[in-house]
């Protein structure tokens, strides 16, 4: 998951923490081949709505426990992840455990849990725009976690094959995004030493204003 926070942190980037954002880079690269299998797995598979309800909560905890352990990819605190994290591990379990409806229960959970991120990441990317080189992309994850939030909010009378089709194409979508996101992530001390470079310092360890 690409975490972000959404309030201005960060107001410089030192090149300690360009790596200690990088040596994350893995755990977002796995989450997103996770999201591209799982997405592919719900589209292709005929499903019931009982075993949905099983594959999209499991995969909640999962993408939740991993999230835990990952570095917020814009320099703020790893408590953002944390938080996170706990947020999609308890709509995993609330995915199995609420009474009603098996199919409105999977499309309510996602929904609020996508317009939640997707709301952090947009604030997040606007507001680290100036730091962070890869904003743009953090952007257009949030906009589709959105996009996808008020298409399952907005039609609580959703079929199956409609929700299957949501939820697998945004997951796959969101996974490319994902590793996409990853690889900018493990290029960032490059990228700090070239502009550090660019601006005549052989000071790599000061603070530079913006990376991006």
């Amino acid at each position: 998951m690409i975490v972000t926070s959404p309030i201005a942190e960060l107001r410089s980037w030192t090149r300690a923490q360009t790596q200690a954002v990088s040596k994350g880079w893995w755990v977002l690269l796995l989450t997103g081949v996770v999201s591209i299998l799982a997405g592919g797995i719900i589209v292709f598979t005929q499903w019931s709505v009982d075993d949905l309800v099983v594959f999209v909560g499991s995969l909640l905890v999962v993408r939740g426990a991993m999230t835990m352990f990952s570095v917020p990819v814009d320099g703020s605190l790893r408590t953002w992840s944390i938080v996170l994290g706990v947020v999609e591990v308890f709509v995993g379990i609330g995915v199995f455990a609420w009474p009603g409806p098996a199919l409105l229960v999977v499309a309510l959970s996602i929904g609020w849990l996508l317009l939640f991120r997707g709301t952090m990441a947009i604030i997040g990317s606007i507001t680290a725009r100036k730091l962070v080189p890869y904003w743009g992309l953090i952007l257009t994850t949030g906009i589709l976690e959105v996009f996808v939030a008020i298409y399952l909010l907005g039609r609580p009378g959703l079929t199956l094959v409609a929700t299957v089709l949501a939820i697998g194409f945004a997951s796959m979508l969101y996974g490319v995004l994902e590793i996409l996101t990853a690889f900018e992530v493990r290029s960032l001390p490059q990228r700090f030493d070239q502009l550090t470079e660019e601006r005549g310092t052989t000071d790599t360890r000061r603070s530079l204003d913006p990376v991006g």
